[in-house]
């Protein structure tokens, strides 16, 4: 390798100015490791003929140089290539310019591990219309014999629900959590408030241990 030492440098300078990794030689990782060994072997030639020779010093200093500033090159791009793996698992773009052969390797390596591990610990997280929180603990409140009407339900919607079953269910919530919009509706969650909501809602927040479900009774008709 051809002035090694000052390429080096020069990939440094080029890596610590740029976000994303920056376009360096495809010769960096098999070139770098072979002038690094050929650096050693040179400097413990020199000091094994004369230990107190200059010249084995300077070979010495040289070959550490040289590594700290590969290790500098190395750990920056490192940082990047973890980034764009965190960023594109939460649905960022899976490009990754100016990769060498074995970064685009690592990156894909990384990429299919979290994205595996986070469907596996962590469904809730993949797209599915309603994200649920952290699971609730186990102890849940005792069921209520007959709830009351839904809060968010008006009369007329109660009388019309009485003669048709409607395509509903209802739930009981489980832990206080931010608004939902389901529909055109949001839909506040405070813990023990009842629920009547979609059939598909209701098992979205039953799954993800929000709510519970309940039996309810029909709604009598007024007279």
């Amino acid at each position: 390798m051809a002035d090694a030492f000052s390429q080096l440098l020069e990939w440094r300078r080029t890596e610590a100015s740029a976000r994303t990794l920056a376009k360096i030689g495809p010769e960096f990782y098999g070139g770098t490791a072979r002038y690094l060994a050929d650096l050693r072997r040179s400097y413990e030639a020199d000091l094994r003929e004369n230990p107190s020779g200059r010249k084995g010093e300077i070979s010495r200093q040289t070959y550490q140089r040289a590594g700290q500033v590969a290790r500098d090159i190395l750990e920056a791009r490192g940082q990047k290539i973890l980034s764009a793996v965190f960023q594109a698992s939460v649905g960022g773009s899976r490009d990754l310019p100016n990769a060498l052969p074995e970064e685009q390797a690592l990156y894909d390596q990384l990429l299919e591990t979290l994205l595996r591990f986070r469907r596996a610990s962590a469904p809730y997280l993949e797209p599915s219309g309603v994200a649920p929180p952290a699971p609730v603990p186990t102890s849940t409140p005792a069921p209520v014999a007959a709830p009351p009407a839904p809060r968010h339900e008006s009369p007329a919607a109660a009388a019309s629900a009485s003669s048709a079953p409607p395509a509903t269910a209802y739930v009981r919530v489980l832990r206080s959590t931010r608004p939902l919009e389901l529909g055109s509706e949001t839909v506040d969650l405070r813990e023990d408030d009842i629920l009547s909501l979609p059939a598909e809602a209701a098992k979205i927040l039953i799954a993800g241990k929000v709510a519970e479900a309940l039996t309810v009774p029909p709604i009598p008709r007024p007279r």
